[in-house]
């Protein structure tokens, strides 16, 4: 029961909070709703507080029992760090690697022996089950690598974005969207980031920068990208969408409506 979601019914109601269900556990009565009643049922998350009690919120934490998640670091001890839940008590996690404070780690929420929850950074990623139909996912890229930028999937796959499939700025912990390319043999991900609209994005990036910018079609990958964080292929695809609002000549582009030097 402990680091899950849980709807429970609300035996009593006292000065300190409700008792929820057969097992008796306090939703303190900062979290109770307003509008409860004797005898309903309210969704809850279950945990335990600084006292090792176990104890409900309606807070919603940032993962849950097994999920693997992005953490901040918001407290450092000798054997550890606290980093935060996103509830009234930070979760724990042992570790003797150095780490800062506001730090963020991947970590996996398991139980302690204590029936507590504990992070843990030996992340232990499910095979992505090839009956799932799915198409696109919430990633959260949390390793750069040589190849590209390890992620992680809905909280429980592993999957990689590889350099020729980035289109734009990538922040480690962002929550993002990709499509799932391929399903590997080890049940890991390749996946691609999803694209905003190009041309949309070439017109902004102009208008910024006074309606010109020092690119064409003629420019190396890495200038394109560097301006545009968009492939070559695809800055050039946009040109030719945009031949009635943008042009170009041996300086670079410029939006038509703006009057050249």
């Amino acid at each position: 029961m402990v680091g899950s979601y849980q709807v429970l019914e609300i035996r009593k109601i006292l000065s300190f909070g409700a008792i929820l269900g057969d097992q008796g556990i306090l939703l303190p009565t900062k979290y109770l709703p307003r509008d409860a009643r004797l005898g309903e049922s309210v969704r809850v998350f279950i945990y335990t507080d600084s006292q090792d009690r176990i104890i409900a919120t309606t807070l919603c934490p940032y993962g849950i029992l097994g999920e693997i998640v992005y953490l901040e670091v918001v407290d450092l001890v000798s054997k550890g760090a606290y980093l935060n839940l996103g509830l009234a008590k930070d979760i724990f996690l042992p570790t003797k690697k150095p780490l800062k404070k506001h730090q963020k780690v991947a970590v996996q929420i398991l139980l302690d022996k204590q029936n507590r929850l504990i992070a843990s950074q030996n992340l232990r990623f499910k095979k992505f089950p090839r009956s799932l139909k799915l198409q696109e996912a919430h990633i959260i890229p949390y390793h750069q690598s040589p190849l590209g930028f390890m992620c992680i999937v809905e909280k429980q796959y592993s999957g990689m974005i590889y350099n020729n499939e980035i289109f734009s700025k990538i922040v480690l912990g962002e929550q993002i969207r990709a499509k799932i390319k391929n399903i590997r043999e080890d049940g890991k991900l390749d996946l691609k980031m999803i694209q905003e609209d190009e041309e949309e994005r070439l017109i902004k990036l102009l208008e910024r920068n006074g309606g010109r910018m020092a690119i064409n079609s003629t420019s190396h990958p890495q200038e394109i990208y560097r301006f545009c964080q968009m492939s070559k292929k695809a800055f050039k695809r946009s040109l030719r969408a945009l031949a009635q609002k943008v042009g170009q000549d041996p300086q670079g582009i410029f939006l038509l409506s703006c009057t050249k030097d």
